[in-house]
């Protein structure tokens, strides 16, 4: 048995130098592949890394402003929907699709963006005064057969109609302070 083990220990023609440069080179770049394709793959598994959805203030009227940031992995495009639902009644505030890096299997960084809507009277019109759920929805796209789940933030705001001050333009604190006295002596 220690005669056949020593036998095939070395070889009996040594492999020419450019052979043994040219296995170590496609051992390097498969390792280097196999790194790069497992981030890919994390990448595309996860496609919406953060989502936050803030307001200017709980209570929402003409003027006030609902903010979303969403960061992906940049590896497909996700899309960002922004809706404002009170009981049966829902309405889509505003759309935002964020578009993947071009050679995304190669390129890991990831991109962000912002989404802002400045309510007016018409997205509030179809709203009664009243508890409303705000909520900012990120969906990614398949990869691999797979559609990650959406990723979902909430907010609970009131709503309001503040007719007496909806048509003034929100210019600063001066104009309101100046004008108050002439919309309504009681205010």
């Amino acid at each position: 048995m220690l005669l056949v083990l020593a036998m095939f220990e070395t070889r009996v023609i040594p492999e020419a130098r450019p052979l043994r440069l040219l296995r170590r080179a496609t051992v390097v770049l498969v390792i280097a592949f196999l790194c790069i394709g497992a981030i890919s793959s994390y990448r595309a598994w996860v496609q919406v890394q953060y989502l936050e959805l803030r307001s200017s203030e709980s209570t929402l009227h003409s003027g006030s402003v609902v903010e979303t940031v969403v960061v992906n992995s940049a590896r497909t495009t996700i899309a960002v929907r922004l809706e404002l639902i009170q009981g049966a009644h829902a309405e889509t505030l505003d759309m935002l699709e964020l578009r993947g890096n071009e050679l995304a299997f190669f390129d890991p960084r990831a991109k962000s963006a912002t989404q802002q809507v400045v309510l007016n009277a018409n997205h509030l019109a179809g709203f009664q005064p009243g508890e409303a759920l705000l909520r900012a929805t990120a969906t990614g796209r398949p990869q691999w057969g797979r559609t990650p789940p959406p990723v979902v933030r909430e907010m609970k705001v009131q709503i309001t109609h503040n007719k007496l001050l909806s048509h003034i333009p929100r210019r600063g604190c001066n104009i309101l302070l100046a004008l108050k006295p002439l919309i309504h002596p009681n205010l």
